[in-house]
């Protein structure tokens, strides 16, 4: 079988993360400056749902097929992991169409039972992007699975793209037409499937254009029996319902906030208009975490198929080269960014969305990436080596643990939406710390979490210091061009260059960058760098 590069798997899903999350980003801010902040919680309360089931027909699955394909491909057995993917998207599809049914069916007493009445026509509008989100995990399990990640990023940026831009031009025409904010926040949502549709039409096109079928009959083992249908669906099952166990567990976090935030302000006394503001300042503030996550998300999809190989095949050399591999990428890719966020967060909010005033939010909250991101890569891990039920065990309990916080503390109005950001923060610490203690039994050695993020976090210092340093002159300037938006926009991309700069120097001249991470991702990368570098580097 091929052997393609998880660097350069890395930097492709990397690249469509980032595109998708910057689309996402300016998504946002144009969607509250049609919907306002009122509408766009609106909004925010029914995809928070919509996440949640997303998680239970999709999320699980796309890992659970990628599984067994990689798994039935490592011994030669092509032809049966392309039935996998086909059999699998057969059941995706009966279980999605019965889950999105009756989610729209219920949509309006759902919406009641937790508070948020104003959101049911967007439960209804997002019904149908169930059913083809599965479809499209199906596809994208096997282009994981066979390690397809070009176009595999491709279909991601084509639906964030067709998203963006759908939702935005639905919400204004709905909410012209009817000058109902619960109809503009549902016509939020249009462009939810029909990027799904337009993405899972690029992936068939792919498809015939690669011959997919006839690559596997051509490498396919000859002396490999078939595997009969039903213990291909029961392989499936048995993956995808723990790992969707997992994605359930983890999204409904989502859930509780909006549940949590609406049933404990309205005993506060907060009126319906404020809550859902409220909802939508949060959703701000996840939405940045989240930019820098999809890079670790990216890292840990390319590594995955790797982590199963090696486990299928019994390499434990090669188990803990991915294992290293993966949590020094994630330091260098996280430690600047929580600092960034950090230290540039009220400008950012200035430049993205209509107030600055849930900045906070995000210069306390950045910390919460590094658990997030360590969580993220630990999962792939355990996922990989067949430890799904120890993931629902630590993730359930940091859920646990978050219900509670969040009931004590959003109800305390001079907390109110922080102590939702505080719950989420110990609801990641408590499975990062149970997941670390097993993945070292599990491997029978000291996995160095921390001294791995020695050398990312004095560079990050650094950059933090240095950006702190030009930050002040650079505000003074902008300060006296009478501020706006554009003029944040400039000084903030000024800022993080500078502290870019300063992080890839330091982290080069101090070692935690070397010669073969960036070959591992793509040799040209060392040529791009300045002269002063490569010979640091060589």
């Amino acid at each position: 079988m091929e052997q393609k590069s998880a660097g350069r798997g890395f930097l492709i899903l990397s690249i469509a993360g980032i595109a998708g999350k910057l689309l996402s980003a300016i998504y946002v801010p144009l969607l509250t400056a049609v919907l306002g902040e009122e509408g766009y919680g609106i909004y925010v309360a029914g995809y928070d749902i919509f996440v949640f089931l997303i998680a239970v027909t999709s999320l699980g699955a796309q890992p659970a097929v990628t599984k067994v394909v990689t798994e039935l491909r490592a011994v030669g057995n092509h032809k049966d992991a392309l039935r996998a993917m086909k059999l699998a998207i057969k059941y995706l599809a009966i279980i999605s169409i019965v889950i999105a049914g009756i989610f729209m069916a219920l949509a309006f007493p759902i919406s009641k039972l937790i508070y948020r009445e104003r959101s049911a026509l967007t439960f209804m509008f997002l019904g149908p992007a169930i059913i083809f989100a599965a479809i499209l995990a199906g596809f994208r399990g096997y282009m994981q699975g066979i390690e397809e990640m070009e176009s595999l990023a491709i279909s991601q940026i084509i639906e964030q793209l067709i998203n963006v831009v759908l939702s935005i031009i639905f919400a204004a025409l709905l909410i012209k037409i009817t000058s109902s904010l619960e109809w503009g926040s549902a016509g939020g949502t249009v462009g939810t499937s029909l990027g799904a549709v337009v993405a899972i039409m690029y992936i068939i096109y792919i498809y015939n254009k690669n011959d997919f079928r006839e690559e596997a009959e051509i490498n396919h083992d000859p002396s490999r029996k078939k595997v009969s249908d039903k213990r291909i669906v029961k392989k499936l099952f048995k993956y995808a319902i723990p790992i969707t166990l997992v994605a359930a567990v983890q999204n409904f976090a989502g859930v509780i906030d909006s549940i949590t935030l609406a049933r404990s302000l309205t005993s506060a006394g907060f009126d319906k208009a404020k809550i859902d503001s409220l909802t939508s300042v949060l959703s701000y503030y996840k939405t940045l975490i989240y930019v820098p996550l999809a890079i670790v998300t990216a890292l840990g999809t390319s590594i995955f198929p790797k982590i199963i190989q090696a486990f299928v095949c019994k390499d434990r050399k090669e188990l803990k080269k991915q294992t290293s591999y993966s949590f020094r990428m994630m330091y260098i890719i996280v430690m600047p960014a929580t600092f960034g966020l950090a230290i540039l967060s009220k400008e950012i909010y200035t430049f993205l969305f209509p107030s600055n005033s849930g900045y906070t939010l995000l210069m306390y909250g950045s910390a919460l990436l590094i658990f997030m991101s360590i969580t993220t890569i630990q999962n792939v891990i355990l996922q990989g080596i067949n430890k799904l039920y120890l993931i629902i065990v630590s993730a359930s309990i940091g859920l646990f643990a978050k219900i509670i916080i969040n009931i004590v503390l959003v109800a305390i109005p001079s907390v109110n939406i922080m102590g939702a950001v505080v719950a989420t923060f110990v609801s990641f610490i408590i499975p990062t710390v149970i997941n670390h203690r097993k993945i070292k039994e599990f491997f029978k050695v000291n996995i160095p979490i921390v001294k791995q993020a020695i050398i990312p976090t004095i560079c990050s210092i650094l950059m933090a210091i240095g950006i702190l340093i030009a930050k002040f002159p650079i505000t003074k300037v902008s300060d006296a061009l009478g501020g706006g938006r554009i003029v944040s926009a400039i000084i903030t991309l000024i800022l993080i260059a500078i502290g870019g700069t300063i992080y890839l120097y330091t982290m080069i001249y101090l070692g935690g960058i070397k010669r073969k991470d960036l070959d591992l991702i793509s040799p040209t990368l060392f040529k791009f760098l300045p002269r002063r570098l490569r010979k640091k580097l060589i």
